[in-house]
């Protein structure tokens, strides 16, 4: 190694040592530790919540420390522990500090430590009148959850199966999405993807599209395409491309003499032309011409058409959306049901619940902020905005403000860790 790269290597050392004595030491200032995965941040954090111990900046009874997952806040409470033990046991130490180390190590048990999940349902556990919750709720596993919410979509599909609203009705006729389970998977995964998003209650915004002249011109386009078909020969490879385009259009408008135009036939046609079967979008055939035409410019206008079905596809999807939350949003309210009658709240429930308590009652929100003298925070980076408005609030220094990011924390009450985004 060359002396640069030692003298680097010493520098490095000492920045990185000056880091972590701020970190230990700085216990008036807020602070965000944002590192690479590995560096010691957990270390840090708990070096902290140790000297905060020691210099009477905290009490375990007073302070917060959250992880997201039961293994790590059960790894962070072993490791407090640990160094609690040899920083007591450390004989530099003044006897005042090493006093208040072995207090807070018969207090540990009793410390708030675990996953925001966890910390949420104490507060409701405490709080059950304000919080509008049953004192006795407990917390739904996955499963219990994930049957709750089966019952809550099986009587929804039932009832929306017997009168489809304009989303439904387009989304069933699009069976070539569909595997041989038919729509209902598709259908269900959208409902439990809104279900994790319903504290969000405002409708979508609805897209407007002037659907049913768009699919007008486009099927009179794809039988343009298809008559130029007529015009090669019987062997012609793009020939059989135009055949494949034309065919399944030809086959959505056949009966259309007798029962007039489906468009929600023809949307599911015209989209499955863009799914599977590429070879109708890549066929070229040979020769310079095609028939009397120029073979260039039926390739174009066959990939005009192609782009011009991918615009389709975008801006039907688009419409459709807000149509399908819209039918899909009674789903919530079953569920809710579902829950109250057993008795549970679900993991976005805990969040959900203690936010609207911590921010809609100025009581509870400043009695709280006075009790909880520190909050710690390993691996923020996995925090939600919900999640983080809950910790910024109860961290802020004016019990009035009911704005998370209008909040300012209190100094020195928050430290948060968090993994470094790759660059």
């Amino acid at each position: 190694m060359s002396e640069a790269a030692k003298a680097n290597g010493v520098a490095q050392e000492v920045a990185d040592q000056r880091v972590r004595d701020r970190i230990r030491n700085d216990l008036d200032t807020t602070l965000i530790v944002e590192a690479a995965a590995g560096t010691g941040k957990t270390t840090a954090l708990v070096n902290r919540i140790v000297a905060a111990l020691a210099g009477a900046h905290a009490e375990l009874g007073r302070l917060v420390a959250v992880t997201f997952t039961e293994k790590a806040a059960g790894e962070l409470k072993l490791r407090l522990r640990t160094e609690i033990e040899r920083a007591r046991g450390d004989p530099t130490r003044n006897p005042r500090e090493r006093a208040r180390l072995s207090s807070a190590l018969g207090q540990l048990e009793e410390a708030r430590i675990g996953t925001i999940h966890s910390f949420c349902a104490d507060l409701l556990r405490e709080r059950p009148v304000e919080a509008g919750v049953d004192p006795m709720f407990e917390v739904a596993a996955d499963d219990v959850a994930g049957e709750l919410f089966e019952s809550a979509f099986d009587r929804w599909f039932e009832h929306a199966l017997a009168a489809p609203g304009e989303g439904l009705r387009r989304l069933l006729r699009r069976r070539d999405g569909f595997d041989r389970e038919g729509p209902r998977p598709i259908i269900r995964a959208a409902a439990w993807e809104l279900l994790q998003w319903r504290d969000f209650h405002a409708p979508w915004s609805h897209q407007a599209f002037d659907r049913d002249p768009e699919i007008d011109a486009l099927v009179e386009e794809i039988r343009a395409i298809g008559a130029l078909a007529e015009r090669a020969g019987p062997e012609d490879w793009l020939r059989k491309a135009l055949d494949e385009i034309a065919h399944p259009i030809d086959e959505a408008t056949r009966l259309e003499t007798v029962r007039g135009r489906d468009y929600d036939a023809l949307e599911a046609a015209l989209l499955g032309l863009l799914r599977g079967g590429g070879g109708r979008w890549r066929w070229k055939g040979w020769g310079e011409n095609f028939g009397p035409l120029p073979r260039a410019d039926v390739m174009a206008r066959r990939d005009a058409l192609q782009a011009w079905l991918a615009r389709f596809r975008d801006a039907a999807g688009a419409n459709l959306a807000p149509l399908l939350r819209a039918e899909l949003w009674p789903i919530v309210g079953y569920y809710e049901e579902a829950k109250k009658r057993a008795g549970v709240l679900d993991f976005i429930d805990l969040l959900l619940v203690a936010r609207d308590l911590v921010r809609g009652n100025a009581a509870v929100r400043a009695e709280l902020q006075r009790r909880i003298s520190h909050i710690f925070v390993d691996e923020f980076q996995d925090t939600d905005p919900l999640q983080a408005e809950l910790l910024l609030l109860l961290a802020a220094d004016n019990p009035r403000d009911d704005a998370w990011l209008e909040a300012t924390p209190k100094s020195g009450k928050l430290f948060l860790c968090a993994v470094a985004a790759r660059e």
